[in-house]
């Protein structure tokens, strides 16, 4: 039988793409393309500070009408970084993510990033969890 994801570490996204402070937004807006996601991590000497997500970029260089060729990734990121470790509960984790009223924790073991916990992977794991236990009840009744 199938184990319900119960911890942070269950349903985060890996690896995580950082991209140091000093580059340009246009450099990151780049690399999130490429690879096809929606948020990167802004290190400074390779310790991470910050996060940059879509929406940062609309509102802090599309907006304002900066030029994201010259704007750094450090002036619009997201700072400081909410983290949480690995083993800390699903439920807990979208209770800090509430508190903060952010929609990404970045995911923490030993000092060192390993993944990146968003809304849209808990929405994820509750429709797994919700369809494992709907298709168990439906056995049982056959």
């Amino acid at each position: 039988m199938e184990r319900l994801p119960t911890i942070v570490s269950d349903i985060m996204s890996s690896p995580v793409v950082t991209i140091d402070k000093g580059a340009t937004v246009r450099e990151a807006v780049q690399l999130m393309t490429k690879k096809r996601i929606g948020s990167i991590v802004i290190t400074d000497n390779d310790r991470p500070v910050g996060i940059i997500t879509e929406r940062d970029v609309l509102e802090r260089v599309v907006s304002p009408c900066k030029d994201p060729r010259i704007t750094e990734t450090g002036e619009i990121m997201s700072s400081p970084l909410i983290t949480i470790p690995r083993e800390k509960g699903i439920l807990e984790a979208m209770r800090e993510m509430r508190e903060h009223d952010i929609s990404r924790l970045v995911v923490m073991d030993k000092g060192t990033i390993v993944g990146i916990m968003s809304e849209k992977d808990v929405i994820r794991a509750v429709s797994i969890s919700s369809l494992t236990s709907f298709s168990t009840l439906l056995r049982r009744r056959s």
